[in-house]
């Protein structure tokens, strides 16, 4: 990987890059047109919390070529440390984006299932007949040494530009960090769920609440309402990490604040 540092805050430790939609675009094309390598991390607020109890996440996102605040408090937090020009960047729409580019970029789609893939490519080809997309979905379970060399063999073979990689927050920034030495070019980009948003597979929350960081609720009350263990798992950890975001948001507030104005104040 050769990149230029990006100014970045962290919280918690877990850097989070001072970036918009416009400069994320940019650094993914200079990326590409220069040959070099990478992989870029979409953050929401519960992804971030995981960071802070689990080692190899936590080096995962702040050895990426970019940590985004995909999560509202995650932009707001930014901004009240002084990075105003910081935007909220979501995995979907920088993905959608991409895709209806006339730019004879390759995709490639890694993870979720053969179906999805298939449906994601159709899609995507009906926003640019002239896209270049191909996919793999590999097994579901924890991967080992076999299942990782085939996905690096299959993204050598094909070379693609941008990978999306949709394996889910946690397992997909540390496969992405594991694997990023042995990919020869191409730059990888972890979208969680977003081929499944893009679908429509997914229910997008209302803008009103995107607006007011309450993305999470609305997927709260959505694995609520099931009686799947899994997702009452899911859904009680989701709120336990809000609870201790909210509860350190004040302190990181203040620890970025002075470390901005340091930066600031120091000569070039």
């Amino acid at each position: 990987m050769s990149y230029e540092k990006n100014e970045n805050v962290d919280f918690l430790g877990v850097k989070i890059d001072i970036v918009n939609y416009d400069h994320v675009h940019e650094i993914i094309k200079t990326t590409i047109d220069n040959n070099h390598k990478g992989y870029i991390c979409v953050n929401d607020v519960g992804n971030v919390m995981s960071a802070t109890q689990d080692k190899v996440l936590f080096e995962a996102i702040n050895s990426s070529l970019l940590s985004l605040a995909d999560g509202t408090p995650l932009a707001w937090f930014a901004k009240l440390a002084g990075y105003k020009e910081i935007e909220r960047i979501a995995g979907m729409d920088i993905m959608v984006n991409q895709f209806s580019q006339q730019d004879d970029y390759h995709h490639y789609l890694l993870g979720d299932t053969d179906s999805r893939i298939n449906r994601v490519i159709e899609k995507a080809k009906g926003i640019n007949s002239s896209i270049q997309i191909k996919g793999y979905s590999p097994p579901f379970k924890v991967f080992d040494a076999e299942d990782n060399r085939l996905m690096i063999d299959k993204l050598n073979t094909e070379q693609p530009d941008i990978i999306w990689v949709s394996f889910g927050g946690g397992k997909q920034e540390k496969w992405m960090h594991d694997n990023i030495n042995d990919l020869d070019r191409g730059i990888m980009i972890g979208v969680g769920a977003a081929f499944q948003w893009f679908l429509g597979d997914l229910v997008v929350p209302p803008k009103i609440l995107q607006r007011m960081g309450l993305q999470w609720l609305f997927r709260f009350t959505q694995m609520m309402l099931f009686t799947n263990p899994r997702d009452m798992k899911r859904a009680k950890r989701a709120l336990h990490q809000r609870l201790k975001f909210a509860l350190s948001f004040p302190q990181e507030v203040i620890k970025a604040r002075k470390k901005h104005r340091g930066t600031i104040k120091s000569p070039d």
